[in-house]
């Protein structure tokens, strides 16, 4: 049960506030996609159990990577210090105190707003399923309208249904052709959009990509993904329509730059022949990718579905390892780019090497790699720079 403060223990107001407004109040808020608001005291005192165990086990905050700096640090990490965790602990064994109210302004979680908005692009029109279904990929083609190349250096994500839009990628049309075949597709399929699971179906270049607690942000300064002159996009909406099949229109504001000094694209490692055999808690499969340049690493997005636990990536030369991406406990659901405080140089012969690691006991038949979510995968995609 809540209690006073014990002299010099931690309490809500001075001490548990600021961290819950710093890492978990964009979700647990009222209308936000978690199913709880932690933003005043007789909200989060019943659940200081839970809160404390969440912490410490990192089930929560929802973020994939290791940023304990063992790895990398990453830039607006959702990540708690273990002093942090240790105060958590200690106020929920204390009783929940909640001390004195403050007037001071609580820090929110990091957040940035753009500071301006060059080009929006919006779904054409409101989408629905037709036809009831769980996972729903869905293509949107949406036109720029640009006149001369320009780069994406920041952009903002505003969800029409944030409950239920799982993540979102923009992706870059680069030729008349690949254009054709998405306008080929989406005239032959009834309402806005087409079926696009796991990819775009046609040739296209990775633009930005977000999940529903990452509104976007700023991409790495002098640096920028290119949209062609005259060339449309594609907005490719992973749903989840267990929360209801009202209608989602959402847009992706983007600010723009005519040039920037770095180009940069996004890569990827990944071990495309996996086959996991069932009914085994820990089946590591792993692949390596020789390096044909140098390249400077700004950010990282590992992916796995359902069954994966832990990744590694690392960039690998005679005597040495460097450890690229840690996630020590993976959760579908918590996937996005995160870029590295401090950018990683690789060079030309250095091998990436991935390990992923699943669970496999819930299956009674192997699984594959594919794009369902049943299916499996293992890759780290990285915002990459070539160096020079």
């Amino acid at each position: 049960m809540p209690s006073d403060a014990p002299p010099g223990g931690p309490t809500y107001h001075q001490d548990i506030a600021p961290l819950l407004a710093r890492s978990c109040t964009t979700c647990h808020r009222s209308g936000g996609i978690a199913p709880l608001s932690l933003t005043t005291y007789e909200e989060v005192a019943p659940f200081a159990g839970l809160i404390a165990t969440s912490v410490a086990e990192r089930t929560m905050p929802p973020y994939n990577l290791d940023n304990s700096g063992t790895c990398n640090t990453y830039v607006d990490a959702l990540w708690l210090a273990e002093r942090d965790i240790a105060t958590i602990d200690a106020w929920a064994e204390a009783g929940a105190p909640a001390g004195e109210p403050t007037d001071e302004p609580q820090d929110g979680p990091p957040g940035w707003e753009p500071e301006r908005v060059d080009l929006t692009l919006e779904m054409p029109t409101a989408y629905s399923p037709s036809e009831p279904i769980v996972d729903d990929y869905r293509c949107f083609i949406l036109d720029p309208g640009l006149t001369e190349d320009a780069f994406v250096t920041a952009f903002e994500v505003r969800l029409g249904r944030p409950d239920v839009v799982h993540h979102l990628t923009l992706f870059a049309l680069d030729t008349a052709e690949d254009e054709q075949g998405a306008e080929a597709l989406d005239a032959a399929e009834d309402g806005p959009g087409y079926t696009c699971f796991g990819d775009t179906v046609v040739p296209s270049r990775w633009l930005v990509g977000t999940g529903p607690s990452d509104k976007g942000g700023r991409l790495p300064a002098g640096t920028g993904l290119r949209i062609g002159a005259g060339r449309k996009t594609v907005l490719q909406m992973h749903y989840n329509w267990q929360n209801g099949t009202a209608p989602d229109q959402t847009a992706v504001d983007l600010t723009l730059e005519p040039s920037v000094p770095k180009e940069a694209f996004v890569a990827r490692v990944a071990d495309l022949t996996l086959e996991l055999p069932p009914g085994q808690p820990a089946v590591v499969e792993s692949e390596v990718m020789p390096l044909e340049g140098d390249f400077t690493l700004w950010g990282v997005w590992p992916h796995m579905h359902n069954l994966g636990k832990e990744l590694r990536v690392t960039a690998n030369h005679p005597g040495s390892e460097v450890c690229l991406a840690q996630v020590n406990r993976y959760n579908f659901h918590w996937q996005r780019f995160a870029f590295y405080e401090e950018p990683v140089q690789v060079r030309a012969g250095d091998v990436l090497q991935i390990t992923c690691t699943y669970d496999t006991t819930g299956r009674d038949t192997p699984t594959t790699w594919g794009f369902g979510t049943d299916d499996e995968m293992c890759i780290g995609f990285f915002y990459i720079t070539p160096t020079g």
